[in-house]
């Protein structure tokens, strides 16, 4: 199920009409990842628990289609504001290529939360494989445009050596 949530989740009624308004879009939609790489839940933000939903963008090119990065939004009854989630910390950044603010009904802000997620989907994403003796060993995924890091593998160090880069996700008209 797309934004599948906890059975025993309270959802207030806003709550239910907007995760039932991305459900429905979600389903309509051609999205380019699993129902599994999306999820809803309660999360404190600014120190109070509201709805948050989230999607997982992951390398479909790669053999173990390893997770690039979480993006995701709060949604707090009339307003939506998301961006990127930190991989261990699970804090919100807010990043000029994933940022989202608006404020509406909750059937609105559903429509523009998926048009978000597709927008997100879409982003030019490249990965950088690291290879030694002919076998990879690290790799980073970088936004194509701006080059700014989005995962690795390991840490990597300025002047290592890329093998190959590889596009995973958008269309990459230069880095």
């Amino acid at each position: 199920m797309w934004f599948d949530c906890d059975p025993e989740l309270e959802l207030t009624e806003e709550g239910l009409r907007f995760v039932t308004a991305l459900r429905e879009r979600a389903e309509a939609g051609a999205w380019s990842c699993d129902p599994d790489d999306t999820y809803a839940t309660l999360a404190v933000f600014e120190n109070r628990t509201e709805l948050l939903v989230t999607l997982d963008l992951r390398d479909p090119v790669s053999e173990s289609d390893a997770h690039i990065v979480t993006v995701g939004a709060f949604f707090t009854g009339s307003r939506l504001i998301g961006g990127e989630f930190h991989d261990q910390l699970y804090t919100l950044e807010r990043t000029l290529e994933t940022a989202i603010e608006l404020s509406g009904s909750p059937e609105f802000l559903a429509e523009r939360v998926a048009e978000w997620f597709t927008a997100m989907l879409a982003l030019p994403i490249l990965r950088d494989d690291f290879i030694v003796d002919g076998r990879v060993v690290n790799r980073q995924w970088v936004l194509a445009r701006t080059g700014r890091q989005l995962a690795s593998d390991f840490r990597v160090e300025p002047g290592d050596p890329v093998g190959r880069t590889v596009q995973v996700r958008g269309e990459v008209s230069d880095r």
